[in-house]
């Protein structure tokens, strides 16, 4: 975890020093929700609502990881390396989880997982057509668990014993930049996944590994 924090931190100043170098550069601070939904996978991919997402329950029935909505929020910090290239960084909250149930069984249950999101990112800009651009983000999250609940039939039971406290993983996806006369307003369609196992222990995941994956929409504003 220190490692990984170390990198990031590192990245972030680097890049900072170096856009102090570059006269044109201008450094744009802004801010951003998040809104989708999320769930646990059993590997890589989308495999979602999937019997490769689900492992064998009670009395031998599948449990099944549905989707559940996933939102969250914070601040951007957007540093021009170049006409087409940009570092963004994004330090924010974020709900994940995911909604469950067994298959020949009513018996319904969810997970609730809230986290601090450190994303390092890099965009590649179009030439602006009018006030538009297109936009497209790669990058690592870093994500450090706040609070851990499972919510069964109306009832909260804490997990946080059961959950591992951090998780690296990807964010990628295409979005659009609107010009304003002060700012702009960004728009994406981000896909993350997580690389390592959401639970610790063998309680909550009978042993195979489950990682986190959301869809979100992104929407925020950039000041000049």
């Amino acid at each position: 975890m220190k490692t990984a924090i170390g990198v990031i931190v590192l990245f972030f100043v680097t890049t900072y020093v170096g856009a102090q170098d570059t006269p044109t550069s201008k450094i744009r601070i802004g801010m951003y929700a998040n809104a989708g939904t999320s769930s646990l996978v059993q590997g890589m991919g989308m495999n979602m609502n999937m019997y490769g997402s689900g492992y064998s329950g009670m009395n031998n029935n599948m449990t099944m990881y549905n989707y559940a909505a996933s939102w969250g929020g914070g601040l951007s910090l957007t540093v021009p390396l170049h006409q087409r290239w940009s570092f963004v960084g994004n330090l924010g909250y974020m709900n994940r989880g995911a909604n469950y149930g067994e298959m020949n069984s009513s018996y319904n249950d969810s997970y609730n997982l809230s986290y601090l999101d450190l994303w390092a990112m890099g965009q590649y800009n179009s030439l602006p057509k009018g006030s538009v651009k297109f936009t497209a983000v790669l990058g690592l999250t870093e994500s450090t668990l706040l609070s851990a609940k499972d919510e069964p039939s109306g009832t909260t039971q804490e997990m946080m014993d059961n959950v591992n406290r951090v998780d690296i993983g990807m964010v990628m996806g295409p979005g659009l930049e609107f010009g304003l006369k002060k700012g702009a307003i960004q728009t994406r369609l981000l896909y993350t996944y997580g690389f390592m196992n959401v639970f610790s222990g063998m309680y909550y995941d009978s042993g195979m590994q489950s990682n986190n994956a959301a869809f979100l929409l992104q929407v925020g504003y950039i000041f000049n």
